[in-house]
């Protein structure tokens, strides 16, 4: 078993970087949005947000540290 799978969790370009952000604040504020008007806090939009900031992070981490991309 030589031959390992490796996880790319940061992006490998800017521009997918830069489209990880806009999926990330999509997913994560979408919820946002709907909870502060329903007044309810469900479980799945809230880990809808969770996995959303999850994103955005790894999309930061790339834009801003280039030796990090692909890793």
């Amino acid at each position: 078993m030589s031959a390992q799978r490796q996880w790319h969790v940061v992006p490998r370009t800017k521009g997918a970087s830069a489209l990880y952000l806009l999926i990330g604040v999509l997913v994560a504020f979408g919820p946002i949005w709907q909870m502060a008007h329903a007044g309810k806090v469900a479980a799945l939009p809230a880990i809808a947000v969770v996995a959303g900031l999850a994103v955005i992070v790894m999309a930061v981490t790339g834009l801003v540290s280039p030796g990090l991309r692909g890793r």
